[in-house]
């Protein structure tokens, strides 16, 4: 039963994070049905990810305190429905309102959902949480598709996405995840002192709790910040760099698919190392080399290019699921804010940038904004260099074996 409740929660992620991330491969559409220009079009992503990503460490905290496992199902039948309002609003104030509250019902599921894996696992485990994150990266890349699958209705398709909510909600609810007790978890985190028993009878010793974990926090926060304005970036500009470069939007959108489908799997496989390695290696060497990656696909063609672009997209997506656990680890009293801040929050600051971002594309090209962005990811390994590993024991990794 936790295995199948683990790909449920999985399944949950691939709706919500489809919805979610519709917009960037709906960008040409609105630029050119509405006749928004680059700058409204990416506000758009960034209101629902500035929504969807600064409440999840509040909500965090709050889940914290009071986890409602009820309300996964309600979080993703509130996130489709106000997809699917964007599809009939012709206003773009309404545009704008309906993507905020979108991000709501994300804001809600996310953090949720991470507290209710750890007590499905009953520990911490970056191989269980790279389960739960391909859901959500494979939800990413059926995004263009998904809209690619309406799009002969235009804009207004997108009122077809409540659908997949309705049914995710309702095999939430088969599954009894809303029935999951969850108000054990935080205090089983935190117990001992921040040491927990392995299945095999040893203690694994976890980064302290309290105010002394709130540094590397931080520091671990801004990191991932930093990197994450580049992966944002990356995800909202790549339909229209290929748009620009005079590629069809059948073209593009099936180059955003593969570059989040690779995303995908270098999610599943890093989580899986980093038990093994450790968290800080994977971070930092992803970091490194994402950037070169990236460089390379913006100046070079044809499969070269495809296959700098597949490069980039494992290297940038090489923390996905890794980032949450090392943050709970590093807090593992307040789980919930841990992640919500990985999950959510520096998603929805990184978002910001896409206005600026958005405004150099508008005035230099889509192309010298990517270049900027690039860089970022190589700055972010600097930063996390002082962040303590909090690597578990090979003798907790048992649970994650049986996952596959």
């Amino acid at each position: 039963m936790p295995v199948v409740q683990l790909w449920l929660l999985a399944l949950a992620h691939f709706g919500i994070d489809l919805l979610t991330h519709i917009l960037p491969p709906v960008m040409p559409a609105l630029v050119q049905e509405l006749g928004l220009t680059v700058t409204m079009a990416a506000s758009l992503s960034t209101a629902m990810s500035v929504s969807s990503g600064l409440l999840q460490p509040v909500f965090g905290s709050a889940i914290d305190r009071a986890p409602r496992a009820w309300l996964l199902p309600v979080a993703v039948l509130w996130c489709g429905a106000f997809v699917a309002l964007l599809g009939m609003a012709s206003e773009y104030w309404a545009l704008v309102l309906a993507a905020v509250l979108a991000g709501l019902g994300a804001a809600l599921f996310h953090p949720l959902a991470t507290v209710s894996l750890r007590h499905i696992v009953g520990r911490y485990s970056a191989g269980a949480m790279s389960i739960f994150s391909v859901g959500g990266t494979a939800g990413m890349a059926a995004a263009p598709m998904a809209f690619a699958a309406v799009s002969f209705m235009g804009i207004s398709g997108l009122r077809w996405l409540l659908l997949p909510a309705v049914v995710i909600a309702a095999v939430l609810l088969a599954g009894g995840l809303h029935r999951v007790s969850l108000s054990s978890t935080g205090r089983r985190a935190g117990a001992g002192g921040g040491s927990r028993e392995g299945s095999g009878g040893r203690s694994e010793t976890e980064a302290p709790a309290g105010p002394d974990a709130m540094r590397p926090l931080v520091i671990l926060t801004v990191s991932k910040l930093v990197r994450t304005v580049g992966q944002v970036a990356m995800v909202n500009f790549l339909a229209l760099f290929y748009v620009f470069q005079g590629y069809s939007e059948n073209h593009a959108r099936l180059m955003l698919t593969v570059y989040l489908v690779a995303g995908s799997l270098s999610a599943i496989a890093t989580g899986y190392i980093s038990d093994r390695i450790g968290r800080k290696p994977v971070v930092i060497i992803s970091s490194v080399l994402a950037t070169p990656a990236w460089l390379a696909f913006l100046f070079t063609t044809g499969p070269l290019q495809t296959g700098c672009l597949i490069a980039a997209s494992v290297f940038l997506y090489a923390t996905f699921s890794v980032m949450p656990i090392y943050a709970q680890e590093l807090v593992p009293r307040r789980p919930g804010m841990g992640a919500g801040l990985m999950m959510g929050g520096v998603w929805a600051l990184a978002a910001l940038c896409l206005v600026p971002l958005g405004t150099l594309a508008d005035a230099a090209g889509v192309r010298a904004a990517m270049v900027v962005a690039a860089w970022l990811p190589l700055v972010s390994a600097g930063m996390a260099l002082p962040v303590p590993e909090t690597r578990p024991r090979a003798s907790r990794l048992t649970f994650s074996s049986r996952l596959l």
